[in-house]
């Protein structure tokens, strides 16, 4: 006899996490109730509360789930060996990875860090922290030369995260990844002009 064995439902906090994410990106935090989210994971409203202090806790926690490790790794990317462009297409690669592996939680990780709900410590790495640090790192070295580092670490940034808005806006097809070799073409361009 063969029976049907039936996957375990998601556990109901990942619920939360999923169904608050999708809508966080979707409408906005302020925007979200948590009636929406407990629609959304398909549970009573009260069981928020049983993982999750608030709902602002609800979101800083995604996003400190994700972003740290991501810090972690623009990190280590900073810190490698290599020249600045070598670096630059290490990162891309990774961003682009991530973009394409969850686009949802990508968009919340990168708009969630500007915003004023933040609150990240001001030594935690950003994208923009560390790009500007590996642009003034190679300016001293002469690898790059005549560049504004804040303008130009902006400018770069423009140039990886923007493909990434296209996609989103259905401006652009995706995945990205592969893409790294084009975007890396446009930021050797503003480096070595």
């Amino acid at each position: 006899m063969i029976t049907h064995v039936e996957k375990p439902a998601p556990k109901t906090r990942q619920r939360i996490v999923d169904a608050a994410l999708e809508l966080f990106v979707a409408q906005g935090i302020a925007a979200t109730t948590t009636r929406d989210i407990a629609g959304r994971a398909g549970i009573a409203e009260g069981t928020i509360y049983r993982h999750f202090e608030s709902k602002e806790a609800l979101a800083q926690e995604i996003f400190l789930e994700g972003y740290m490790p991501f810090a972690k790794a623009l990190t280590a990317f900073e810190r490698a060996g290599g020249t600045l462009l070598e670096r630059l297409e290490r990162i891309v690669d990774y961003f682009y990875s991530l973009f394409d592996l969850d686009q949802t939680r990508w968009v919340y990780l990168m708009t969630w860090q500007t915003g004023p709900q933040s609150k990240l410590p001001d030594d935690t790495p950003t994208p923009s922290r560390l790009m500007l640090k590996m642009l003034k790192e190679s300016l001293k070295k002469g690898e790059v030369k005549g560049l504004e580092p804040k303008l130009t670490a902006e400018i770069l940034l423009g140039i990886i995260l923007q493909p990434a808005d296209g996609v989103v806006y259905g401006q652009i097809a995706g995945p990205l990844r592969p893409r790294t070799a084009e975007v890396m073409q446009a930021i050797r361009k503003v480096l070595t002009p």
